[in-house]
């Protein structure tokens, strides 16, 4: 293969839009383009709104992965007003977080990575697909397509448990500033359990020994889609009176060198992203869309920590607080979530255990702010999440978040540094052209991508959609 470009556009099964140019040279990647061509505009829609607004506006970011966001806005808000969260309100807000994220590993690995190794039906919507490097024995890939199925009701029930505490899924209603808004009464308490112990028994004896199957049988993989050692997670199951400590720590890790979070080092770039103005740290800078950008490639900005370009998601979190011993390579990230599936649904059982039932919400909102400026950070189902804001009598002059997405799939930096997908694709071998959509399809997805909470809103003539929300 002489030396060449290639653009991947769409990159499908994935939350969002995304393309990929690659160069080839001498069958093997030598430079990657990761571009999401989606404008999020939720920095203009939150701006002039009544700052409670944040919970409810910032969920209609992402329908994968909307508590996320209810979740760092309802930190974000404690703060603000001085909230004090009761013992009741930390455990059922964390039954609520775990729901969601099962939900969305359980969908991630069977909707979206499994047909990247397991031959499908030849019927929609698998019509057409391209898997040449199928190696599972008929018997094995049978069994896996029946657990695709199955797998539906396994996430259907994780977002019964949150529905049952947040009044719907996605985009619940309850998990607020100031704890819950719905009472954890016996009956959803059991009711949850009931639903919980179906899930954790598929993950358990289903789910898990599928991902053990394909790291066997792709074990190739674990050398394939390799990126740096720079790991960052923000912490995750938040407790505590004013959200202060995590049950999982926040670290970065730089080689084998692991530091405490430093807010404060955390950048945003816009050399290859389509805006204009300037961006610098999380509270200033002043930036303006700018699609017709020659230099840029992507509506993602390049985020760096410490000035170098961090992975973030469930490898990251669990590599940090020694809950799994790995790689970074593709095969390392999706072991890590399943592995993290297993854990969230036992934290879960406990966590329903100790939950107190009552029939009055766990709820007590202060009514003044006592700060103009915060950032509330979390990890979300694919990494790092950061909201922060200014306001002034309780309007929003600022509101910024980076996401997850954000993270992994940053363009190259003003020093042509690739971000971390970009990094992973960059010397991957394609023994055989027709393998190219394949092996890069296997590492993108790896990273649980969801452009949507990346980048939104352009009309059909390409002008930009100032507050609007469709």
């Amino acid at each position: 293969m002489s030396r060449k470009k290639i653009i991947f556009s769409p990159v499908t099964r994935l939350s969002g839009i995304l393309s990929v140019k690659v160069t080839i040279d001498d069958n093997r990647v030598v430079d990657a383009d990761a571009s999401s061509t989606m404008f999020r505009g939720f920095e203009w829609i939150m701006k002039d709104r009544q700052i409670t607004d944040a919970v409810y506006m910032t969920q209609r970011v992402c329908g994968i992965c909307s508590l996320a966001h209810g979740a760092t806005g309802s930190y974000l808000l404690d703060e603000l007003y001085g909230n004090q969260i009761s013992e009741n309100a930390q455990y059922l807000r964390n039954i609520m977080y775990g729901a969601d994220f099962l939900q969305n590993h359980i969908r991630q690995i069977y909707f979206f990575s499994l047909p990247d190794y397991v031959k499908m039906p030849n019927q929609p919507p698998f019509h057409g697909q391209n898997l040449l490097d199928a190696r599972l024995s008929p018997r094995d890939n049978q069994r896996l397509v029946d657990n695709y199925f199955k797998s539906i009701k396994a996430g259907q029930q994780s977002h019964q448990i949150l529905a049952l505490f947040g009044g719907k899924a996605p985009h619940q209603h309850s998990f607020v500033h100031g704890g819950v808004a719905v009472a954890p009464t016996v009956d959803k308490i059991n009711t949850a359990l009931a639903l919980l112990a179906q899930v954790k028994e598929f993950v358990s004896e289903t789910m898990l020994p599928d991902v053990k199957l394909i790291s066997r049988v792709y074990s190739d993989y674990f050398k394939i889609g390799v990126t740096p050692r720079r790991l960052l997670s923000f912490g995750l199951w938040r407790f505590g009176e004013n959200n202060e400590k995590y049950l999982w720590k926040g670290r970065a890790l730089n080689g084998n060198r692991l530091t405490e979070v430093d807010i404060n080092l955390i950048n945003e770039g816009i050399v290859n992203s389509w805006f204009e103005g300037e961006a610098d740290n999380i509270y200033n800078g002043k930036l303006e869309p700018e699609p017709l950008k020659e230099s840029a490639y992507s509506w993602v900005k390049t985020v760096k920590y410490q000035g170098e370009q961090f992975e973030t998601g469930p490898l990251a979190r669990l590599i940090i607080n020694r809950l799994y011993k790995g790689g970074t390579s593709t095969m390392d990230r999706i072991m890590a979530r399943a592995i993290e599936t297993l854990l969230i649904t036992e934290l879960m059982e406990e966590w329903l255990s100790k939950l107190k039932p009552s029939n009055k919400a766990p709820i007590i909102q202060n009514k003044v702010p006592i700060k103009e400026q915060v950032i509330a950070t979390t990890d979300a189902m694919r990494g790092g999440l950061l909201h922060s804001t200014k306001i002034r009598d309780e309007e929003v002059l600022k509101y910024n978040i980076i996401t997850p997405t954000v993270w992994n799939f940053s363009p190259k930096d003003d020093y042509g540094n690739l971000g971390p997908v970009e990094n992973a694709m960059v010397g991957t071998e394609i023994p055989y052209p027709g393998d190219l959509y394949t092996i890069l399809g296997r590492i993108i997805r790896s990273f649980d991508p969801c452009m949507s909470c990346a980048t939104h809103v352009l009309d059909v003539a390409g002008n930009i959609k100032d507050k609007v929300v469709f």
